[in-house]
């Protein structure tokens, strides 16, 4: 058995590719865990294992963990790259240390950044640029609150929570009141579901607007950074990302990252979301996300590759001799779902209110042509991600397409 130490990375869908393939191109052996076969599953650089999910089953994933745990002679680095695993292993970190080493921060850092509520009002307190938060007593009680107004779930996925309850949150994950009977109508439905929900201001641009900033941090010190604009999301008003491109970082966003991460004494990788609004151009932050985000395969490419500094940094304890920022030549590196990308710009943007977005393919392939990024489901070292790939977008269209003939609009 080998004495460098594995990483283990769950859930594996493309946030947890790019961390596989970034970490498994630099030689690091990379066991990919989740509870069904997603696409990082498939990658050549990984070996997968299947592992409750703790949404459902927390105390299942935690002892299938230490089950695997036997096989291996040096402490696994565990990355989780997505909410309710990071939580999961944040809530259970003080004995996973005895076994493993955790790219996560303390329970009580990832509670306060998970539970979107209380977010927003300690990010006024320590005087970061977030929107305004109301609770319900004060949405019921005043009649001033402004209008258009937002509705959001505290937490979306929590470990333990159970599907149903999940569902039922990503149902309400944002909706926009326009006066009070629209936010009356959305209260009482977030009720009837059980869905604990809080109001907050709306920052008005697409999808487009949203900024992302990737870090790594030890205890609150920024080792490393990642920042990037999306150029088309879906569903196009607040989806995720389809196509980003990484840029070289403004001052402001490595002076916000520097601050959030002081103020939260951060250990691990993080995503900032910030949103430039498109009426005042000021950048709020949204949230924070306790682990990497769907598109940290930029970082590779843009010569900050945080899986791996996170990796070397716990496993070895070495630190880069400065910051290490992402594009620092000045030279933008894009990153796209390829498959994806194509079936909006040409089909899918024509049901949405974003149809600036639609472009014949000559149009779109000028979004990449002769700029340097990555395709995240076409590496050239990864076949067997890009067939399984083929086989998602072929259902994607299908289940798409029903939607549309049902009369929705994206």
């Amino acid at each position: 058995m080998s004495s460098q130490p594995e990483a283990w990375v769950f859930n594996c869908d493309y946030n947890g590719l790019s961390v596989i393939q970034s970490l498994g191109r630099a030689g690091v052996v990379v066991r990919a865990l989740d509870a069904h076969r997603a696409i990082g599953t498939r990658s050549r650089y990984a070996r997968y294992s299947s592992v409750p999910d703790p949404l459902v089953d927390e105390d299942g994933f935690i002892k299938a963990l230490w089950r695997l745990r036997e096989a291996v002679d040096s402490n696994p680095i565990l990355v989780p790259t997505n909410d309710h695993w990071a939580e999961a292993i944040a809530r259970h970190r003080a004995v996973l240390s005895e076994g493993f080493e955790c790219c996560v921060c303390q329970y009580e850092t990832v509670s306060l950044v998970l539970d979107k509520e209380r977010f927003g009002y300690w990010g006024k307190s320590v005087g970061l640029p977030v929107p305004q938060v109301w609770q319900l007593e004060e949405a019921r009680g005043d009649a001033e609150i402004p209008f258009p107004i937002g509705v959001k779930p505290n937490v979306r996925r929590s470990a333990g929570q159970g599907s149903f309850n999940a569902r039922a949150a990503d149902q309400l994950r944002f909706r926009r009141c326009v006066n009070r009977p629209e936010l009356d109508a959305v209260l009482c439905e977030a009720e009837q579901a059980d869905v604990h929900v809080f109001l907050q201001e709306i920052i008005e641009g697409r999808s487009d607007a949203m900024r992302t900033i990737g870090v790594y941090a030890v205890e609150g010190r920024l080792l490393g950074i990642v920042y990037g604009k999306k150029k088309r999301g879906f569903p196009p008003g607040s989806g995720d990302c389809v196509v980003g491109v990484a840029e070289e970082p403004p001052k402001w966003a490595i002076d916000l990252a520097e601050k959030s991460c002081a103020a939260l004494h951060y250990t691990g990788i993080a995503e900032l979301e910030v949103m430039q609004d498109s009426v005042s151009m000021h950048n709020f932050l949204i949230e924070i996300n306790p682990r990497s985000w769907s598109w940290i395969g930029v970082s590779q490419p843009a010569g900050s590759n945080l899986p791996l500094l996170a990796y070397n940094n716990l496993a070895f304890g070495q630190e880069p001799a400065g910051l290490q920022v992402g594009c620092r030549d000045g030279e933008p590196v894009y990153y796209a779902k390829l498959l994806g990308d194509l079936q909006n710009t040409l089909l899918w943007y024509r049901f949405s209110d974003s149809k600036d977005w639609v472009l014949n393919f000559r149009g779109w392939w000028g979004t990449f042509a002769g700029k340097r990024g990555v395709f995240a489901e076409f590496a050239q070292d990864d076949l067997p991600v890009a067939i399984f790939s083929v086989v998602q977008a072929a259902k994607q269209f299908i289940r798409r397409a029903r939607r549309v003939l049902g009369g929705e609009r994206f």
